[in-house]
């Protein structure tokens, strides 16, 4: 199989799957990626810290970054599109029906269920990328104070990361 059909069947599969939005797609995409030998756990991360702070969605950006990586632009075209199509494809289906099914009981609970398998693959991700971020005491403390810092001071994530990036150059 050529890299470009491996990028096409590997990220559609991702974006069919990816409910739950881009965080909750994380954890999928890290096993996809290794599992296929594409990068390491590390280079996973530097570039989901690149994905996080580019603008666009995280599974689109993290789609892009692979395939350039694997095959080149036209790796990157086939990742992306294959990625986004899934979505395109349900979106219109689910803008032709869902207002004929939403406020059944079955669809409700439909919903009912899915939203804690959301915040699963949330804390999944979080842990994985955990796992290989956290390296010494000093990005605990950085995850930490930014945890913090959002949650009780609401600060913007922009001043969190350019704040976690001044520390990671006067600390790593």
């Amino acid at each position: 199989m050529t890299i470009l059909l491996e990028l096409f069947t590997s990220f559609f599969t991702i974006g069919f799957f990816a409910y739950g939005g881009g965080y909750a797609v994380i954890s999928f995409l890290q096993q996809e990626v290794e599992r296929r030998g594409w990068m390491s756990a590390e280079r996973f991360v530097d570039f989901l810290v690149i994905a996080q702070s580019t603008p666009g969605p995280i599974a689109i950006n993290m789609a892009t970054f692979v395939g350039y990586q694997t095959g080149g632009i036209a790796g990157a075209l086939v990742a992306t599109v294959a990625v986004a199509l899934p979505g395109m494809i349900l979106i219109t289906l689910l803008a032709l029906f869902f207002f004929h099914f939403y406020e059944r009981p079955a669809s409700q609970a439909m919903f009912h269920g899915l939203r804690p398998v959301v915040v699963g693959l949330i804390a999944a991700a979080a842990w994985q990328i955990g796992r290989v971020s956290i390296i010494n005491w000093a990005a605990v403390g950085i995850a930490g104070v930014s945890c913090l810092l959002i949650a009780k001071w609401n600060v913007h994530p922009v001043v969190l990361v350019l704040g976690s990036a001044i520390a990671g150059i006067l600390f790593f």
